[in-house]
Order: structure tokens, then C-alpha cells, then sequence
């Protein structure tokens, strides 16, 4: 059985390719420039553009199961060549936003619904992934750590949940090589509740200095920050708290902290 990863270049992408080679699966890796991506031993490049259908066949051919990424285009065109290759099933990483009720309407929302639709109509076989908040999100911080021992950021006292990214990887990986994934949409959820705020004094924990916080107006953070995931941290509410990866894999989530501790070079 042979899997396509796409996105191939994205951090999440990598976690899964890893375990999908930890467990002897043969894989291949698509990105829009195959020859920029660093690939471990044994797999597989391929050139993936949705927009250009032509493209996908040569991709798809002798493959059985998909690791997707939400296209923002072109979705029509991989359902139609994933049908024509015989493709068994899709494994979309979607987003949690399309759930609630007051991030329906951001383009994230949008985006990641439109991405999930043509597969719902379609005759393939799928599983959506719908992760919240991405715990990589705080590498944005990354510079001001290092550089001034700062971080200055819209709503720090908002409640966020963050995932770790192989904990998203590992309820992929588990719908893609178990059985009675198809048909299933989950949600997954970071482990507990935390602050912006907090975060950053976990971050600071992980590489041993203290790191300051100066609140930034929404104004100053448009500039910087997508307005939908600006709208997010306004509308945080503790009591949103959807199931962990535990739910699909069986293994406790983990935290922030391990988070933050194997992220901690990225902040030195």
C-alpha cells in the first residue's frame, strides 16, 4: 500500500511521513516543487498542483490512501483524478473552525469547508481531521524571543488549547492504516486550557529565561496576524474544549510544556 502525502514541505506533513516510514509503509511526498523538499530515504517526490489537473495522475498512480491538505482550489480536480485512480481513501486535514458557530464565517472556515464538500459528494472513501489551534502557531514568536526576550501579542490573557502538531499527525496516521475511519469526522482538541500569556512563561520554562509579554492592540496585530485567527482569540471561551487525540489513538495528548520543551531550540 502506497500513501501520497501532500503538502509535503509543512511541518505536519513531515510527522506523518515519519511514522507512516516507522511502520514499513511505502510513501510518497507531493509538493508543488518536488526538488525543494528534503525527503528521508526510500520516498518518493511527486509533483502535486490542483490547479493543474495534469498533475495528479502520474501522482496518484498505484496509490491507495491520501494524506490531503485542504486546497483552496481545485479540490474538483483531485476528487475526479483520486476516483479515476482507484484510490481507496482520503485523509483530509481539515479545521475545527467550521464548527463553531462564530468562526463559520472567517475565510479559514470557509476555506477548509470548501476543501471538505467535493469530498463529501464524491465517491471516495474519507476521514476529516479538524484540528484547533496549532501549537507550531506560537514559532511566530520566535524572533522577539530571541532577540529581545519579548512577546508582544493581541488578547495574552485569551484561553487557547493548543495541539501538538504530532499529536494531529498521529490521529492521521491511525485513520490511514486502521480500519473504520471511513465516514468519520474528528475533532481534535489540545489537552487543557491555558492562556497566550502562559504559554510564554512555558516556552520561557523550556529554554531557561525569563520572557516578557506586552499586550498589542488588534489594530497593530492585523498588520501581522490573520484577521481570522484574530477573531478566534476574541471569541476564546474556556468552556470550548473538544476531545484530544486520545479519543482516535488511544494514547494521552500532550501538553504544551512537552511541546514547548521539544520546540525549545527553535526559541535559543
Amino acid at each position: 500500500m502506497t500513501v501520497l502525502v501532500t503538502g509535503a514541505r509543512g511541518t505536519l506533513a513531515r510527522n506523518v511521513i515519519a511514522q507512516l516510514i516507522l511502520a514499513g509503509t511505502p510513501v510518497r511526498a507531493a509538493s508543488r516543487v518536488p526538488g525543494a523538499v528534503e525527503l528521508p530515504g526510500g520516498v518518493m517526490p511527486a509533483r502535486v498542483d490542483f490547479t493543474a489537473p495534469e498533475t495528479l495522475a502520474p501522482a496518484l498512480e498505484g496509490v491507495e490512501k491520501v494524506f490531503l491538505y485542504a486546497a483552496h482550489e481545485g479540490m474538483e480536480h483531485f476528487v475526479e483524478a483520486a476516483e479515476a485512480s482507484g484510490v481507496k481513501h482520503v485523509v483530509l486535514l481539515s479545521s475545527a473552525s467550521v464548527l463553531y458557530p462564530q468562526t463559520k464565517e472567517n475565510e479559514i472556515s470557509r476555506r477548509h469547508r470548501a476543501a471538505e464538500l467535493p469530498l463529501e459528494a464524491s465517491g471516495l472513501a474519507w476521514t476529516f481531521v479538524r484540528p484547533a489551534m496549532f501549537a507550531t502557531n506560537s514559532l511566530w514568536w520566535g524572533d522577539s524571543i530571541r532577540s529581545e526576550g519579548l512577546v508582544r501579542l493581541p488578547y495574552p490573557d485569551a484561553p487557547v488549547n493548543p495541539i501538538h502538531e504530532r499529536d494531529i499527525a498521529d490521529v492521521a496516521v491511525t485513520a490511514l492504516l486502521g480500519s473504520g475511519h471511513e465516514g468519520q469526522k474528528y475533532t481534535v482538541d489540545g489537552p487543557g486550557h491555558i492562556t497566550q500569556r502562559e504559554q510564554v512563561a512555558l516556552i520561557g520554562k523550556a529554554i531557561g529565561r525569563d520572557i516578557a509579554v506586552e499586550e498589542l492592540p488588534r489594530e497593530a496585530a492585523a498588520q501581522f496576524w490573520p484577521e481570522p485567527l484574530l477573531d478566534i482569540l476574541a471569541n476564546a471561551e474556556a468552556e470550548q474544549w473538544g476531545p484530544t487525540a486520545e479519543a482516535v489513538t488511544g494514547r494521552p495528548a500532550r501538553t504544551f510544556e512537552q511541546w514547548a520543551v521539544d520546540h525549545a531550540a527553535d526559541f535559543r
